[in-house]
């Protein structure tokens, strides 16, 4: 997850351009009994002329009822009844009304709940809550009332602007569910207190100016939407403290971005925790003095342990593994499982796919390559890129003895598709092997050069292309020349990687393969030399034997892939 987020710009939804409905007439049908609809109230409501004032009295008035509804339900009926006196169309005012009924069993409860009903569906109509689709809302208050209408709890919110739009990053947690996001559209505020502010700085009496100062008096003052959350930040708004906070972060004044932050947090706000833990974890890495790294990662610790309260499954993620990495000490290893485990619970699936690579590797965790084929499994069905081409790689592993899975190739499929050239490499592995699939040599080297194609620059996509064509037991799938001309390309282009010794033993083995034995034994010793001096003491034997086969006159030959 980002912990320092970037500043989404809301969408605009432009309607056609017709005179809007007349709030005050829609407020006497609304009254009359009549039907109206939610979409063309909030219109209007946005469109009367006197918008400021009934939008600074919404303000208030949903505030007080954000306070009250779910301790003092005797409350809501005398807050509920002024909201809708100010906006017919508040979702806040029909919802804490038909809680106030519900509660005195009144059958007004049920009038109420229908409208509520219908304006979450206008509100669906018209967005899906992401960041390219947010859900229109008048009031921040209406937004949280939304989660809450639905059942969900919201436990962390941050305002987010950019140039003149406006929007509200709720988290909210649904009973036994992860926590998502959900994104407001928040314009309409934004634009009121904007032309608000424009109007009272025009009122106030100008300075004396000389001649040359005229252009600029004229000109409106600046009003952006930081200049709106440092407002409603001095209001004690949890969401515009957590943006200060993590705006004061970016900048690097961290002694107040963790003031701001620890306001937020003191009120449940999960953003706050999540950004703190950042703050500190980056204070940890580049500390000298080991009392202050480990006093930071203390806070570290402290800030997603109280995230994690809250359901968050990042902070569960991101404490398992600073313990599995040994940042509170190798004997509290093992206290990182159960926290990947409970991530992996909530569908967290980089916890799944973690908690894979531990059973297949015996670390931390018994051996248990049944329980990595599962966990690699489901979360590659979640859609986890990284668990899609680790289960490949799993099934491929000769040692691990693994039956093929055709879904493995559907998955790699789906990337190869979006041009991702790992994927195009694994599922030639598969081809050229029949793994969860019919064997296909011709398939496996056109998978081969699309990755190649598709990334003909990365050194560990080129190179494992180059070895498994140059050396692989089966002698159809061999293409020598075209594996020496990709290393050639490489190496040509990329001094770091004439510095590393495997890909010099792939050059070299390109070469063998195509018969010239004397640039083969050159390049191999180079090899030889770079793991010599670097004390590559676990590769230096192998590179050792091929530089003897190739003085030999001998190409490699290997199973592969």
């Amino acid at each position: 997850m980002r912990l320092l987020p970037t500043i989404l710009a809301a969408v605009v939804f432009l309607g056609c351009q017709t005179t809007p409905p007349d709030y005050r007439a829609l407020t006497e049908q609304f009254e009359a009994g009549d039907e109206v609809s939610p979409g063309r109230v909030r219109e209007a409501f946005l469109s009367a002329d006197d918008l400021p004032a009934r939008m600074e009295r919404l303000n208030d008035l949903e505030a007080q009822a954000l306070a009250v509804v779910d301790d003092e339900p005797l409350k809501l009926g005398s807050i509920g009844s002024a909201i809708l006196d100010t906006y017919i169309g508040s979702l806040t005012g029909h919802f804490v009304l038909a809680r106030f009924y519900d509660h005195v069993s009144n059958p007004k409860a049920d009038f109420h709940e229908r409208w509520v009903d219908r304006i979450q569906a206008d509100m669906e109509a018209a967005g899906d809550g992401s960041s390219e689709q947010p859900y229109p809302a008048v009031t921040p208050v209406e937004a949280r009332m939304y989660a809450l209408s639905k059942n969900w709890n919201p436990v962390g919110s941050i305002y987010q602007g950019k140039d003149d739009n406006f929007s509200l990053l709720l988290l909210v947690r649904p009973e036994e569910r992860p926590v998502k996001d959900l994104v407001f559209d928040l314009s309409p505020l934004y634009d009121t207190m904007r032309e608000e502010f424009n109007a009272a700085a025009k009122r106030m009496p100008r300075k004396s100016k000389q001649p040359d100062d005229e252009a600029a008096q004229d000109r409106e003052p600046d009003f952006t939407p930081f200049t709106l959350i440092g407002y409603l930040a001095k209001r004690n708004d949890t969401a515009a403290q957590a943006a200060v906070g993590a705006y004061l972060a970016q900048q690097r004044q961290l002694g107040d971005a963790v003031d701001w932050l620890r306001a937020a947090s003191r009120t449940g706000n999960l953003m706050a925790n999540l950004l703190l833990a950042d703050i500190f974890r980056a204070q940890a890495q580049v500390a000298e003095d080991d009392a202050i790294r480990e006093k930071a990662m203390d806070q570290v610790m402290e800030n997603y342990l109280h995230a994690i309260a809250l359901g968050s499954a990042d902070a569960m993620y991101a404490l398992g593994v600073l313990y599995l990495n040994g940042h509170y000490g190798e004997d509290n290893r093992i206290s990182g499982v159960p926290l990947l485990k409970q991530a992996a619970a909530l569908d967290y699936s980089d916890a799944t796919v973690f908690l894979a690579h531990l059973h297949y590797a015996g670390e931390v965790v018994d051996k248990d390559l049944d329980a990595a084929r599962r966990l690699y499994a489901e979360s590659a069905a979640q859609g986890n890129d990284l668990a899609r081409k680790s289960y490949a790689r799993f099934l491929l592993d000769r040692e691990a003895g693994q039956p093929g899975d055709a879904r493995a190739v559907e998955w790699l499929e789906e990337l190869a598709e979006d041009g991702e050239p790992e994927s195009m490499l694994l599922l030639g592995n598969l081809h050229a092997r029949g793994v969860g699939t019919r064997q296909s040599l011709r398939r496996a080297v056109g998978y081969y050069k699309q990755a190649v194609k598709q990334a003909p620059t990365d050194p560990n996509i080129v190179n494992e292309v180059a070895w498994t064509l140059a050396v692989s037991d089966q002698h159809d799938l061999r293409r020598e020349r075209y594996a020496r001309d990709i290393m050639d390309h490489l190496m040509d282009s990329n001094g770091e990687a004439r510095e590393r010794p495997e890909y010099l033993d792939t050059w070299a083995a390109t070469y063998a393969a195509t018969g010239d034995f004397e640039r083969a034994v050159s390049l191999q010793q180079q090899a030889v030399d770079v793991a010599r001096e670097a004390e590559y003491e676990t590769v230096l034997d192998i590179l050792v034997e091929h530089l003897e086969a190739f003085n030999a006159g001998e190409t490699i030959s290997e199973a592969v892939p």
